[in-house]
């Protein structure tokens, strides 16, 4: 062949190789400028978010703290003895001592029923302000007040006496003049704070105004959460505060985006020389190497048949001899490489590995594949798919992979199955499948593992998150039920206390000694009570002692009794009741509870009966119960109301 009269690849080459190194460039720049300014516009973005939720904090902190505040006046004895005696001289003292305005706070006090406010002014407020927070109960507004502007905020809360409301303490805050605020705001971020109204915008820190146009509150009224107020400037809302918003200057970001520009221009033109240069030394060193590769790939592939790759004289010189080194080359190692690689993977993982065709049919396997669901290596060749994974997941699997194949970004996918056993039984399963290409043909891999131990995992996680999240409730149940028993308990000795008193001061023979003994006995039944939700409180720890459970009975019988005539109630004791180690409000208290179900089933009046009696329980009576045979106590109640209707 006359190689001297055909095309030479080499001569092309080095065009090629400029002509694609200025598109590459240039495609690549254009990628990074627009990958740097995102991340610029990305990370501007994040810090910007930053300080407004640092500002929101502060802004969070400073409104808590004039409630606190506020709530400590409301709850000052000394003022709400003042506010009761109507000593308003005292009071306004005590709120100007102890309450002193404060970095824009300024604390009131009315007395229900009047209509003045204690103090009536301040030095720095205006009669009209005062009135102006009295009347609008602002929550953030501006107010132009004698030549200046006021962001103002009105606080309240109630001054009681136990349950008596007494007045109401009330508090101004004026944002504008909280030089402790605005410092902290200065120093903590690098914006300012503004506050809209009506077609003004008013900056906290820097103590300017601007109007706000049209599109802006257009922009305000959709709940933008970027609001651009000029060139070099933007907004956003502070969350909780309807009128707030934090500004900031976008001039970093400008400047940000003008250094990329100016680096990627420089950057543009020194890629673009050097990719010159290079195409053009690689062009003409190309072709020498090409030739050494030809020759020792025909070395290598020598005595192999099968061709690849064609040769015409149309294709450049050089890729013709290329074509004929890898046709020999690749005829030998293709198929061994392909068998080596595939057989290392099969045979070096602990999963279930199998390859199927199309159609589902079992090619290739690995060991753990069919020593796991009992089968030999010749009975598991035989499978189709649909055999070994249910078979709606093996025409899914089969339908998404088993199409024409990319072999340079194959298919896959991965879902939850199960493999069946020779015997019939299940194995839960995760499969991850791809489409490969495996001697020659568009194949599919299955790569399976079992998840039996994750699921069981899975779900003793669930149950014990179940038990904890119950146990924390129930926790939290007892801790309140203690503090109203505490609570009450404490009320209840108020009560017994005065009671005694009565009886010093009253002969056992007055007529009223029978109601103050009624009224005893309610104090004893409600301490009863409070040691019950103690109980609760301490798990399940309630006092035992000995009781008679016929006294028990006569006492429960005798409290429902007097509010209950239309319910007769017949006992039937038994004499000599053996004596029981119980917590007897809590008897007493299940009783009441029966009695009140038994009225409630007969509107109309009835009858209860109450039996009592001695019994003697066996082991094999209490063994499903979990309790020791013995000596017990047993008692009925039976009434005769309608009962439980058939459909509950």
């Amino acid at each position: 062949m006359n190689f001297r009269n055909q095309k030479r690849f080499s001569s092309y080459l080095v065009t090629t190789f400029v002509v694609l190194a200025t598109l590459s460039v240039f495609v690549i720049l254009i990628a990074l400028y627009g990958y740097f300014d995102k991340r610029v516009e990305s990370e501007f973005r994040k810090r910007f978010l930053a300080e407004k939720g640092q500002v929101e904090i502060i802004l969070n902190n400073r409104i808590s703290d004039i409630s606190d505040l506020l709530k400590d006046v409301g709850s000052d004895n000394i003022i709400r003895v003042t506010v009761m005696l109507d000593g308003k001289l005292q009071l306004e003292e005590r709120v100007s001592e102890f309450y002193p305005s404060r970095e824009g706070v300024y604390f009131f006090v009315r007395k229900q029923y009047e209509e003045s406010i204690i103090p009536q002014t301040y030095p720095p407020l205006s009669k009209k302000l005062i009135d102006f927070a009295q009347q609008k109960y602002p929550y953030g507004e501006l107010l132009e007040d004698e030549g200046q502007t006021r962001m103002l905020w009105w606080f309240s809360t109630p001054i009681m006496h136990q349950t008596r409301f007494m007045g109401t303490a009330y508090a101004l805050y004026d944002m504008t003049q909280d030089q402790k605020l605005i410092d902290t705001i200065r120093q903590t971020v690098n914006g300012d704070v503004s506050m809209v109204k009506y077609d003004r915008l008013y900056r906290l820190i820097s103590g300017t105004a601007v109007l706000v146009n049209d599109e802006m509150r257009v922009n305000m009224a959709n709940k933008l959460e970027f609001l651009p107020l000029s060139d070099n400037t933007i907004l956003s809302k502070i969350d909780g505060f309807d009128n707030l918003y934090f500004q900031s200057s976008l001039q970093t970001l400008i400047s940000e985006k003008r250094k990329i520009s100016i680096w990627i221009g420089l950057l543009s033109a020194v890629i673009l020389t050097l990719s010159i240069v290079v195409s053009i030394y690689l062009g003409k060193k190309m072709v020498e190497p090409l030739r050494q590769m030809t020759k020792k790939a025909i070395q290598i592939s020598v005595g192999q048949k099968d061709m690849q790759f064609e040769n015409d004289s149309s294709n450049y010189w050089e890729f013709n001899q290329l074509s004929q080194a890898f046709n020999y080359m690749l005829a030998n190692l293709k198929d061994a490489e392909e068998q080596s690689r595939y057989k290392e993977l099969l045979e070096n993982v602990d999963d279930a590995v199998y390859i199927f065709d199309r159609k589902g049919n079992i090619l290739e396997a690995n060991e753990a594949a069919y020593t796991e669901l009992g089968y030999s290596p010749q009975q598991f060749f035989e499978l189709n798919l649909a055999d070994i994974v249910p078979p709606k997941d093996a025409d899914f699997i089969i339908d998404q992979l088993g199409k024409d194949n990319q072999q340079q970004n194959p298919k896959k996918l991965s879902l939850e199955t199960s493999h069946t056993k020779i015997d019939g039984n299940t194995i839960p399963v995760e499969i991850r499948s791809r489409a490969i290409s495996y001697k020659g043909r568009n194949v599919i891999l299955n790569d399976a593992r079992d998840i039996s131990a994750r699921i069981e995992a899975e779900k003793e996680k669930k149950q014990l998150e179940s038990r904890l999240i119950h146990s924390q409730k129930m926790q939290a149940v007892g801790t309140l039920a203690g503090g109203i028993a505490h609570d009450f308990n404490n009320l209840l000795m108020g009560i017994q206390g005065y009671i005694s008193l009565m009886r010093l001061q009253t002969n056992q023979d007055d007529k009223n000694s029978e109601y103050i003994q009624g009224i005893e006995n309610a104090v004893m039944n409600a301490a009863n009570l409070t040691n019950q939700l103690l109980g609760f409180a301490r798990k399940g720890k309630y006092t035992l002692k000995q009781a008679c459970l016929n006294n028990i009975v006569e006492n429960s019988t005798k409290m429902f009794t007097r509010t209950r005539k239309e319910i007769v109630i017949h006992k039937k004791l038994q004499d000599q009741i053996w004596s029981i180690k119980v917590d007897p409000g809590q008897i007493e208290q299940v009783l009441i509870n029966l009695y009140l179900n038994a009225w409630h089933a007969m509107p109309a009046g009835g009858d209860i009966y109450i039996q009592t009696e001695n019994i003697f329980l066996s082991h094999a009576y209490c063994q499903p119960f979990g309790v020791s045979a013995g000596n017990y106590v047993k008692i009925s109640v039976t009434d005769t109301g309608v009962g439980i209707a058939a459909e509950n």
